[in-house]
């Protein structure tokens, strides 16, 4: 009889053993890559949200367009580049931007200690300030700029997208879209100096209101001097135009000579009443009284960029 061998049994079981691992790894290795591959995430699948949070929306102008005929002020100052739609944001988008301007957080100023020493360049401060409220130091109002022409900052989607349908309409032209955006909130009785937007931008600013309150929106002539450094006193007093803006989603687009010829403003008070000279090109006989409340507008404009 044969001496059995364990030692050669045990080599050939464990040589067996390893021989059903290695092909069992191969099937399930096999069958893994025939398997239909399951997404962990759609990152990386088109974001048709997005897209669509970016293209034109429907207005509640005639035919989406902003008209020179409907539109356009008509009145005795000779301002022929005034734009006015008393309806423009339909209820849905105005809803929609009273929400995103509640998620607007305010701008918190840092502690001295964490300054340095030269201070922060003009960018970084309005990188700081950019997209946050701000109480001014002037003026009791607060502001919230949106500047998309620094580096690495876009608009946010909702002001996008208003800067796209402002072009879609003919507000803006394609070449020079709206890149900035200055929203204002108004308490009641609250106004803003005269003013002119100045050379930093391309000629054309559109202004939405919302927050429901109406304001007397005022147009006048810069002053002009003779050689004599007397003001032109006529040219003065013939271009004067007012508008009474509303505040539930009311357009007014005003540009060139508007833009570069006149200071624009909204004096202080509550109550306010238009005259009755036919200065106010959206109330010729005048004698409306306006009562002010609290209104935001978002301010469009084309800031130029350095080249």
């Amino acid at each position: 009889m044969a001496t059995i061998n364990f030692q050669e049994l045990r080599r050939r079981e464990r040589q067996r053993i390893r021989s059903t691992k290695t092909v069992d790894s191969s099937r399930a290795i096999a069958n893994n890559d025939s398997a239909p591959s399951v997404a962990v995430n759609d990152e990386s699948q088109p974001q048709q949200q997005n897209v669509c949070a970016l293209t034109p929306f429907e207005t509640l102008l005639p035919q989406n367009k902003l008209s020179e005929d409907i539109h356009q002020i008509q009145s005795a100052a000779n301002i022929d580049s005034v734009f006015y739609a008393k309806q423009f944001l339909a209820p849905k988008m105005l809803d929609d931007t009273m929400t995103w301007l509640q998620t607007i957080p305010d701008y918190l100023q840092t502690s001295a200690s964490n300054r340095t020493i030269t201070g922060p360049t003009e960018e970084e401060m309005s990188l700081q300030h950019n997209g946050k409220w701000t109480r001014l130091k002037h003026a009791r109002r607060k502001v919230a700029l949106f500047d998309g022409t620094l580096s690495s900052y876009e608009l946010p989607p909702i002001l996008q997208r208003i800067s796209n349908t402002l072009v879609s309409i003919g507000a803006f032209p394609s070449t020079n879209p709206p890149n900035h955006v200055l929203v204002n909130e108004y308490q009641p009785g609250e106004g803003i100096m005269p003013h002119t937007d100045g050379p930093a931008y391309e000629s054309c600013t559109a202004t939405i209101s919302l927050g429901g309150s109406d304001v007397i929106f005022k147009l006048r002539p810069r002053q002009h001097f003779t050689a004599h450094e007397h003001c032109d006193q006529a040219r003065n007093v013939q271009q004067k135009l007012d508008l009474i803006l509303h505040g539930n989603g009311s357009l007014i687009v005003f540009r060139d000579d508007a833009y570069l010829e006149h200071t624009h403003e909204i004096s202080e008070g509550v109550f306010e009443e238009t005259t009755e000279s036919g200065t106010c090109g959206n109330d010729l006989s005048g004698g409306t009284i306006v009562k002010r409340g609290y209104r935001i507008s978002l301010t469009f404009r084309c800031k130029k960029v350095k080249k």
